[in-house]
Order: structure tokens, then C-alpha cells, then sequence
């Protein structure tokens, strides 16, 4: 491990000197092998290390299977079944929950196949991923008592945070990873460093579907982080 890592502020709990490793913002996992160099790092404290992994786990069970980007196949083929193995409780709360659903797409309805989805986990691990982002992309630390939402916004949130994005920014960070297999935008206010706003998008595009409306489906995962919590945007 690299020495720039350890003995730093944990970017995810703010424990100060309390790193010991360096974490990968996104999981190495996430990318074929040949897309794993040179991926954003921070410092990171054990417990929050291992908080993160459980997430990962998680999602890089589920994400592969609702992938649009060519490389989404290779890692169902080649991951997937030997978690699936290793998790016999998920692997069944997946063949018994998937069935039919209608999504709108495009402001259209069609019919689609779904998947039983935890929205606290992505919520959970893109909460961490941002804060990893503004350090690695904006050196700067989110403070602990600021609210970081994440996951995905409700219809209206989707309409309102949208505009946020395009507004003039201190900084910006934009990347594409794998030839587009993750890709995310964010801006920092010209005003606070720690408040910002991302916008992320997953293997292609994975379809996520609000199930307390009325079809709605995006393929764009969002998070905010600022002072103060920002009711209302996120889907629950």
C-alpha cells in the first residue's frame, strides 16, 4: 500500500489520521481487468473499508444483469454465477421476485422484466462514492454533519436537479470509465467547496424503476451533498 494513504483523514467517517488503506472510489471489481488501472483512490479507514465492500458485493451481483453496454455480458458470464453461489439467500429472493413491470421511458409506457432491488444499498454506496469523489476530484472533504443524499430522484427531483448540473460551476469533473461501462458528471458551488452535485450512469445505462410511481424509470443515479437535507427529491 501506497504510504500517501495511510495515517490521513477517512474520507467516509471523517476519522482523522484513521486511514489505512487506500480505497477505490469505484470498485476495481466493477471493470474488466484490462480497465482497472489508474482508478480514483482515498484514504479510508478499515471499518468504512469494509462497510463499502458489503455494498459492492451487493450491487456487483445485481448491476450486471440490467447492463446495455457490450462488457455487461462478459461480467454476468464471468462473475456473477460465483457470487450468486456464495449468497444462496439473494440467489433466491432473485429467481422468486423477478416478474413483469411497466416503465415509462421517454415519457412512454412498456413492458419490462425487473428484478427485486435493495434502493437503500445504491443509496448507501453512492453516498460514499461521493464523498470519495469530491476528495479525489475536488480535495475536499464532505463534512459529517452536511447531508449527502444519493440514489434515485423521484420524477419531479429528476426535473429540478437536472438544471443544477448545467449551471456555471467552481469545478467540474467529468469521466467516462471502460468506454463508457461507468460514467459520472459532477459540479462544486462556487460558494462552498463541499457542496456539490453528481450525476452517475452504470454499465450502459441500468434501468431503475421508482416503484411508489407510476412507471418511472431512469437510467441516471444521482446525489447532492450540501448543509442542509433537500426533501422530496429522492425516491424512497
Amino acid at each position: 500500500m501506497s504510504k500517501r494513504f495511510k495515517g490521513k483523514t477517512c474520507v467516509y467517517c471523517g476519522l482523522e489520521s484513521g486511514s489505512t488503506t487506500g480505497d477505490h472510489v469505484f470498485a476495481r471489481e466493477f471493470l474488466p481487468i484490462e480497465h482497472r488501472a489508474n482508478l480514483p483512490q482515498v484514504p479510508a479507514c478499515e471499518r468504512c473499508n469494509a462497510d463499502k465492500a458489503k455494498l459492492e458485493h451487493y450491487l456487483l451481483t445485481l448491476l450486471p444483469f440490467g447492463g446495455n453496454h457490450p462488457a455487461s455480458t462478459d461480467l454476468l458470464t464471468a462473475n456473477v454465477p460465483r457470487r450468486l453461489a456464495k449468497n444462496v439467500k439473494l440467489h433466491r429472493q432473485l429467481a422468486e421476485g423477478r416478474g413483469p413491470v411497466l416503465v415509462k421511458e421517454r415519457g412512454i409506457l412498456q413492458h419490462s422484466m425487473a428484478l427485486p432491488f435493495e434502493g437503500r444499498k445504491l443509496s448507501e454506496l453512492f453516498v460514499l462514492i461521493t464523498r470519495g469523489m469530491v476528495a479525489h476530484a475536488f480535495g475536499a472533504q464532505i463534512p459529517q454533519d452536511y447531508s449527502v443524499n444519493a440514489g434515485i430522484l423521484t420524477e419531479r427531483g429528476e426535473e429540478i436537479t437536472r438544471p443544477l448540473l448545467a449551471m456555471n460551476a467552481k469545478e467540474r469533473a467529468v469521466a467516462t470509465l471502460a468506454d463508457g461501462l461507468i460514467e459520472y458528471e459532477g459540479a462544486q458551488a462556487f460558494d462552498n467547496p463541499a457542496r456539490t452535485i453528481w450525476r452517475y450512469r452504470l454499465y450502459g445505462g441500468v434501468l431503475f424503476a421508482d416503484p411508489n410511481s407510476k412507471g418511472h424509470a431512469t437510467k441516471n443515479i444521482w446525489a447532492i451533498s450540501a448543509p442542509d437535507p433537500l426533501p422530496g427529491l429522492f425516491a424512497d
